[in-house]
């Protein structure tokens, strides 16, 4: 007959305060934790955190000590515990706002299309102004990592972000609009430029630039309607949602048969 394994975390046990000056054993994340060693024992049971005591620390001037010195050494090594704990979890907020200040510097510069390196222009341009008003904070402004490379990636991870964003409201469409149109860049490069716009079944009315697509050789309708349809798919936007689009009046748009119209319908 199959026997059930004792599930420890089904007993239910606790830490008592007691072996905390009597094996100088203390809880950091449930788990009972040695102050001298800073050794985890697995469960809260007197027998192991006492057996942990008396093997590793047998011959140690606490097994000798009152329980008054006991408890004057127990709030002197807890005192040093919360310190390397407050340390680290400082370390940690600190690189989590450099991270954060990465995000935000790398966001305004492809907002206001800005040179990439200018990155490193502006972390030496707070470090100048930070030598002027918080001198003491430095090091803290030494950790942004602002190099070409760091803000690529910060620009990628937040293009994917919004994309992401995107998507997730276009699913949630109940009807959409398209607005279309095509130009030229400033490479005389042809661009289809797609805009959005759908409300969901709370009648929340999202609108944004959907994507754009650039029109390499020639512009005819095939062309324009093929990249219409990739921008499509690539956004997950399903075309039994779409009741309006809104183009100009161009010959290859407005066409019944070999316009984009026509080739859409």
């Amino acid at each position: 007959m199959a026997t059930k394994k004792r599930k420890v975390d089904s007993e239910c046990r606790a830490f008592n305060d007691e072996w905390t000056w009597k094996y100088f054993f203390t809880v950091v994340k449930d788990k009972p934790v040695c102050l001298i060693c800073n050794e985890a024992v697995a469960v809260f049971k007197e027998y192991n955190i006492s057996r942990h005591f008396t093997s590793k620390h047998k011959n140690s001037n606490y097994e000798v000590m009152s329980e008054y010195e006991r408890k004057q050494n127990v709030e002197s090594l807890c005192k040093k515990l919360s310190g390397r704990q407050n340390f680290f979890k400082k370390g940690n907020t600190i690189q989590e706002a450099a991270t954060h200040a990465s995000y935000i510097v790398a966001y305004n510069i492809a907002k206001n299309n800005k040179a990439l390196s200018n990155g490193e222009f502006v972390k030496q341009c707070m470090l100048q102004v930070c030598d002027v008003l918080c001198p003491d904070k430095k090091n803290n402004f030494q950790t942004v990592s602002l190099s070409r490379k760091t803000v690529t990636s910060k620009i990628e991870a937040i293009d994917k972000n919004l994309t992401s964003q995107l998507e997730s409201k276009i699913g949630q469409f109940k009807f959409c609009s398209i607005a279309k149109d095509e130009s030229t860049d400033i490479n005389d490069t042809a661009q289809l430029v797609l805009f959005i716009r759908g409300v969901d079944e709370n009648f929340e009315i999202t609108e944004e630039l959907a994507c754009m697509r650039s029109l390499k050789g020639t512009t005819k309708e095939c062309d324009i309607f093929r990249e219409f349809q990739e921008g499509l798919l690539t956004l997950k936007v399903p075309i039994t949602n779409i009741c309006i689009i809104t183009i100009d009046g161009a010959p290859n748009m407005t066409g019944k048969k070999s316009g984009f119209l026509g080739l859409f319908n």
